[in-house]
């Protein structure tokens, strides 16, 4: 305690205090008021007089007031009773305490110890002495002039003692001795009056102005933030860090201080950027003019600068102090404050969130205001321009946690869906159930009902989509679900779009600010089109256009779309990186169905950069079965046939190029640049030792190779309807369409055409 002794002598109130002891040790008597708000050093400065009366041979008694025992009769008297036990003057019942019920019982028993030298009495806290012991305290106070007694009375300033303890502090035997915070000399001479080793005197004058700023130059917080920037080594930050000594401190200041001020700075804490005089009275339930005395009390102790708390980390240290329960209430009361008074719904939102949270970390739940949902609802939909998703999913999902009397609106599950999406698509997984009755519930000119279809096909929920874009009229955003589900799955709203209606679809779609997720699928529809040029323009223009681009999910869909572009054009070193930037940023769950689009792009740059090994490792990644009835899935096995063929199995890899022949056929489309499975299908026979000609099943549908094997089999066009559940009719056309295309006339040439075909070379060959 030394080097804080040697800082505080510099002060003026220590000299003024020594310059009270000299006169008690000539037998002039004095009180002092050492008044100070929490943290500043009074504590300080009465052991820095303690120690330096010792030095003198002064008899020194300390008592400190508490507030557990602020209802305790005679506490502070007791104590200071107490340490005149090694003294000589008073009697025994004195000393212990059992005659202190006498105010002139303490007056005698310094007397007598002053008779042989200066007695210095200090009381550290004394706002909170208990009303016998002040008023004991006020009797020696009138009697002190014939004494060598110096008392000092330290405390809080402007707080309200009881009425003996007011007029002790009044009386005009007592000097009072203010304590105010350090300047930045006093800040810059702190630092350098710390042990060996903690700064040297020209880094602390360089760095006393940022430490005066970020305390105020309350000693207390200056310790913590000492403590913290010495726990930062061995490099140090220049500035100062609100770290856990610093938080600890700030916490302390405030357990020090009147409940008034704590309530206040906990308002200030809650309300943040919002606050105004009037906004906090109305928080604190009290007239302005109440108020004001609380804010001087924390400007005073440094917490406060032009009105709100000093920075962050002071607002950080208050929030962390709260309980669980205290918080919810505060926020709640914040909520309740900002919407009586026209807050925005974001501000408002973002209270109401917080108090959910806090709750929910205490266990327990609330009924909410009936304007609650509503706001949160508000608020999302302004988050969601803003590119918030984060936020607007947060105000959704506290939405529909509080109890609310069913007042949700319709369709907010949809737009929760859409806000978590930007952030992990795999979130959505377990909202589908709700985003298909909302397909069904919504109005297809709502764009909650474009953005449900977007996700549900996103998942892979096709037939669903169908179903529901099938009633919906011609309107603008029916008409984009249609387009991009044709696309997508091809023969569900009949043929692929042509290139003009897509790009139609996505000029619409940027011009919302808001693209769902079928933008990527609808710029690869140019792209395989063989509109490279077009769809590149589009992916500059959409990725411009999208408010939310930062969003994992946009960046995800940006990254696989770009690994597309550039595999299709030739440069498959920067595809593949693109590509592997997609699949880091989402999951194979989150990615749904078009999982197969960055999956493709990747196998195909590996493939061709003679990576096998690589390739098979993005094959090795689970996809899901819906994916294979999608565009997405026919690039996926054009490129996984790619790598198989290049790795040597060329059956495995002719089957995967036969099924992109089934799902073309099955979609009406014909082969083309982009879609083309023929020639490496040729490529794989030529390696299996046939040739094209010589595969004559190839030109069959999926569903007609079933059915000419089975015929093959000897089966019954009754048998074979029963076996694939289809009627009996389907089984004669697709025969019929069998015997056309393979120029045979009965069951017994297919046998035939079946038992050469077996007889084939095995995988691999060639």
């Amino acid at each position: 305690m030394g080097t804080v002794g040697d800082l505080i002598r510099r002060e003026d109130p220590l000299r003024l205090l020594e310059g009270l002891l000299t006169d008690a040790g000539q037998g002039r008597g004095s009180a002092a008021a050492l008044t100070g708000s929490p943290g500043i050093g009074k504590s300080a400065v009465l052991r820095a007089l303690s120690a330096t009366a010792a030095e003198a041979g002064a008899t020194v008694l300390g008592a400190c007031a508490t507030e557990a025992e602020r209802g305790l009769p005679y506490g502070v008297v007791g104590q200071l009773l107490s340490g005149t036990a090694g003294g000589t003057g008073p009697p025994s019942g004195a000393r212990d305490g059992r005659d202190a019920d006498r105010p002139e019982t303490l007056y005698e028993a310094l007397r007598a110890l002053a008779a042989h030298r200066p007695v210095v009495v200090t009381v550290d806290d004394v706002h909170h002495t208990d009303e016998p012991s002040a008023r004991c305290l006020l009797y020696l106070c009138g009697r002190l002039a014939a004494t060598g007694v110096l008392l000092v009375l330290a405390g809080r300033p402007s707080s309200t003692p009881s009425l003996p303890l007011a007029e002790v502090l009044r009386h005009p035997r007592c000097v009072p001795v203010p304590l105010r915070t350090l300047s930045e000399d006093g800040v810059a001479e702190f630092l350098g009056a710390r042990p060996a080793g903690a700064m040297d005197a020209a880094t602390a004058r360089r760095l006393a102005p940022d430490w005066h700023r970020f305390t105020g130059g309350n000693p207390r917080l200056l310790h913590g933030v000492l403590a913290d920037h010495q726990d930062c080594g061995p490099v140090r930050p220049a500035r100062p860090v609100a770290g856990t000594a610093f938080r600890r401190a700030v916490v302390g200041c405030l357990r020090g201080a009147e409940p008034a001020v704590t309530r206040t700075a906990k308002a200030l804490a809650v309300l943040a950027d919002q606050v105004t005089l009037t906004l906090l009275a109305r928080f604190l339930g009290v007239p302005e003019r109440a108020v004001v005395p609380s804010l001087a009390a924390l400007e005073a102790t440094g917490l406060l600068d032009v009105g709100r708390l000093r920075h962050q980390g002071v607002s950080a240290a208050v929030l962390e102090s709260l309980t669980a329960e205290e918080s919810a209430r505060l926020h709640a009361r914040a909520a309740r404050v900002l919407y009586d008074t026209g807050a925005e719904p974001p501000v408002v939102a973002g209270h109401l969130v917080a108090a959910q949270a806090a709750r929910t970390a205490d266990g327990g739940t609330a009924d909410a205001p009936s304007w609650a949902v509503p706001v949160l609802a508000e608020a999302a939909r302004h988050a969601m321009p803003a590119g918030q998703a984060r936020r607007a999913a947060e105000f959704l999902r506290t939405a529909h946690r509080l109890h609310d009397g069913g007042q949700r609106p319709d369709g907010m599950l949809t737009t929760l869906a859409r806000a978590e999406w930007e952030s992990d698509p795999a979130s959505v997984i377990r909202h589908l159930p709700a985003l298909e009755r909302d397909l069904a519930a919504l109005r297809p000119d709502d764009g909650r009902w474009a953005e449900a279809a977007a996700l549900l096909l996103w998942h892979g929920r096709h037939d669903t989509v169908a179903r529901g874009a099938a009633g919906a009229g011609d309107g603008t955003r029916a008409r984009e679900v249609r387009t991009a589900l044709a696309h997508l799955c091809p023969g569900r709203q009949g043929p692929a779009p042509a290139p003009d209606a897509v790009e139609r679809v996505l000029e619409s779609l940027v011009h919302t600010l808001a693209p769902p997720p079928s933008v990527a699928a609808l710029l690869v529809a140019l792209l395989y089109a063989g509109e490279t040029d077009r769809a590149a323009r589009w992916r500059e223009l959409t990725g411009a256009a999208e408010p939310a681009g930062t969003t994992p999910a946009r960046q995800a869909v940006a990254a696989a779309t770009t690994a597309v572009l550039h595999v299709r054009t030739g440069s498959y070193d920067a595809g593949a990186g693109h590509a592997a930037r997609a699949l880091a940023l989402l999951s194979p769950a989150a990615w749904g169905v078009a999982v197969g689009m960055p999956l493709a792009a990747a196998v195909r740059a590996a493939t061709a950069r003679q990576a096998h090994d690589e390739a098979a490792r993005l094959l090795r990644v689970p996809v899901p079965d819906a994916m294979f009835r999608t565009r997405a899935g026919l690039h996926y096995l054009l490129a996984r046939g790619g790598h198989l063929l290049a790795a040597g199995r060329a059956r495995t890899a002719l089957a995967d190029f036969h099924a992109c022949r089934d799902l073309l056929a099955d979609w009406g489309e014909r082969s083309r640049d982009g879609l083309d499975w023929r020639t490496p299908a040729d490529r794989a026979l030529r390696r299996l030792g046939d040739t094209p000609d010589d595969d004559p099943v190839a030109v069959l549908t999926r569903a007609e190779r079933r059915v000419a094997l089975l015929a093959a089999a000897g089966c019954t066009n009754r048998a074979i309807a029963a076996q694939l559940y289809v009627t009996p009719s389907t089984v004669e056309q697709h025969l019929t369409h069998v015997y056309r295309k393979l120029r045979v006339r009965s069951r017994g040439d297919l046998a035939k055409l079946a038992a050469v075909r077996a007889a084939g070379p095995a995988d691999g060959a060639g």
